[in-house]
């Protein structure tokens, strides 16, 4: 049965109730039976149970589309920077505190968070007003989940993160071979949670394991509204540098583990 048909059938059945009870009107007056009662409330309970997981579907389609509009527009931003700058922004944030790669979250005072990062497009050139924030953070914890289900500290927006950076501060790794693996084999990437809530990091380095690896792909309404997935957007071309591999090389559009 459609939404048509049972709409249409709650029209019919209240209409023949109405007039029932006008044309009975002048015999007695009465209260409705218990059967009419039950009979309705069905039929709100059928419409409910349509209407509910339509409705959640729609926030879900609706949050889908808010995070690519600003991996969107963070993708300009970048590419903006990096023409005035000649490199893209580093993944070390410009207020970092001492001994770590994050500074002062922009969303959550007192704790750091990887929002930071996004301070580069926004000061002192506004290549951006503000950082954006991920609308899949889970809004009970204030941060993303990780791979396992566990909370992930500093994860309070989009995951950035450029193929550059440990080579040229030492952020991350040593081995400057292991860079372009860390941004889906491009030159950057932005990771969002997706509508599982968990950010995999865009699947990582195929030596992550193998629950990063899958809940890194790209996710797809077509297998469930929320299904396993991140939501990820490169820039900048291939990464110089590939010996360790991507779990998800985006730029060649295959899968390495």
């Amino acid at each position: 049965m459609t939404r048509f048909d049972v709409f249409s059938s709650l029209y019919v059945f209240l209409y023949i109730l109405y007039f029932k009870r006008k044309g009975s009107e002048c015999i007695m007056k009465r209260g409705f039976t218990l059967i009419e009662l039950l009979i309705v409330v069905a039929i709100i309970a059928i419409l409910a149970a349509i209407a509910i997981p339509n409705f959640l579907e729609a926030q879900v389609r609706s949050k889908v589309s808010r995070a690519k509009s600003d991996m969107r527009s963070c993708s300009v931003a970048i590419e903006s920077y990096a023409v005035d700058n000649k490199h893209y922004p580093p993944i070390k944030a410009p207020n970092a505190v001492t001994g770590f790669i994050s500074g002062p979250s922009c969303f959550q005072p007192g704790t750091r968070g990887i929002s930071s990062r996004f301070i580069w497009l926004t000061t002192p050139q506004p290549y951006i007003t503000s950082a954006f924030r991920d609308p899949f953070i889970s809004d009970a914890v204030k941060f993303a989940y990780g791979p396992n289900g566990a909370i992930l500290p500093e994860y309070d927006t989009y995951d950035y993160v450029d193929a550059y950076s440990g080579t040229r501060q030492g952020a991350l790794h040593s081995n400057p071979a292991r860079e372009g693996a860390l941004c889906s084999g491009a030159q950057w990437h932005i990771v969002s949670a997706g509508p599982d809530k968990r950010n995999c990091y865009g699947g990582g380095q195929v030596d992550y394991g193998p629950i990063t690896n899958w809940g890194g792909c790209d996710y797809d309404p077509t297998n469930g509204t929320i299904s396993t997935g991140d939501i990820v957007r490169i820039g900048g071309g291939p990464a110089p540098y590939q010996a360790v591999l991507p779990a998800w090389d985006r730029v060649l559009n295959k899968k390495n583990f």
